[in-house]
C-alpha cells in the first residue's frame, strides 16, 4: 500500500487510508512490541501491562455489528474502524482523520453496546481507544453498560507517530538485527507522512551551527567584493 501512494498518488488520501497505513503495518510487529507502541502513544496510562493482555489472536477492520439493543438507534448496523483480540482482553479502536473535535461520544456508546451484542458471554475486559479527532486530552471516566465497565483510552496520530519514531530509533541504537520491524517501521512513518503527519525535530535536540568569527569576516568580506562588480 505506501509503495502504491508513493509511486502512484491515486489513491483517495482520507481517514480509512491513514487507519490502514498505520494499523496493517504494526499487526506485523511481535504482539509485545505492538502493544507496547499502542500503551505508551496514550495520553492516560490505561492499557494493562502486556502480561495482562496476552496475544494479539485477530485484527479487523471495519466489521459490521448488530444494531441491535440498548443506546443504538437509527441505523442497521454499527462499524467500529478497528477491533483488536488479544488472549485476555479485547480492544476497539475508533480513528479520525485529524486530531481535534471529530469523536462523538454517541458513536462511542452505540460500540461498545454493539460488542455486547456480538459477545455477550465473552467476560473479557473491553477498552475502547479514541485515535485522533479528540474533543480534548482530559481524562474521562470509563463506560458502564449495564453492569459491565469499558476503559475509555486517548491519543492522536501525532502522539502515535512520535512513539513509532522512538520506537525505531530504540532499535537502531541498540544496533538490532531485526531489519524487517525496522523496514516496517519506514513504510508506516512514509505512510504517515502522506497524511501529513510529519517527524518533528526539537530544538533542544539541533546541534549548534559552526559559526565562528572568521568564517563570518570571511563571508562578509566575499559579499563586499562580490557587490562591486
Amino acid at each position: 500500500m505506501i509503495t502504491f501512494f508513493d509511486k502512484k498518488g491515486k489513491l483517495n488520501i482520507c481517514e480509512d487510508s491513514l487507519t490502514a497505513t498505520v494499523f496493517d503495518g504494526l499487526k506485523y510487529l511481535p504482539s509485545q512490541m505492538f502493544w507496547r507502541i499502542l500503551r505508551h502513544s496514550l495520553y492516560h496510562n490505561h492499557l494493562p501491562e502486556y502480561s495482562l493482555c496476552g496475544e494479539m489472536v485477530s485484527i479487523s477492520f471495519w466489521e459490521k455489528w448488530s444494531a441491535e439493543g440498548e443506546n443504538i438507534d437509527n441505523v442497521n448496523f454499527v462499524e467500529p474502524d478497528i477491533f483488536i483480540r488479544f488472549k485476555y482482553i479485547d480492544v476497539i479502536i475508533e480513528a479520525k482523520r485529524y486530531n481535534e473535535k471529530q469523536q462523538k461520544i454517541h458513536q462511542m456508546n452505540k460500540e461498545i453496546a454493539a460488542y455486547y451484542n456480538e459477545f455477550p458471554n465473552e467476560g473479557k475486559p473491553l477498552y475502547f481507544i479514541q485515535c485522533g479527532g479528540l474533543l480534548d486530552k482530559k481524562d474521562i471516566k470509563n463506560y458502564t453498560y449495564k453492569d459491565k465497565t469499558c476503559f475509555i483510552c486517548k491519543t492522536d496520530w501525532t502522539k502515535l507517530l512520535d512513539t513509532i519514531v522512538t520506537e525505531k530509533n530504540r532499535l537502531n541504537a541498540n544496533n538490532s538485527s531485526e531489519a524487517a520491524q525496522i523496514r516496517i517501521f519506514e513504510d508506516i512513518i512514509k505512510g504517515m507522512e502522506l497524511h501529513q503527519y510529519y517527524r518533528k525535530s526539537w530544538l533542544s535536540k539541533l546541534k549548534p551551527a559552526g559559526l565562528n568569527y572568521i568564517s563570518l569576516k570571511n563571508t562578509l568580506l566575499y559579499a563586499r567584493t562580490e557587490s562591486k562588480y
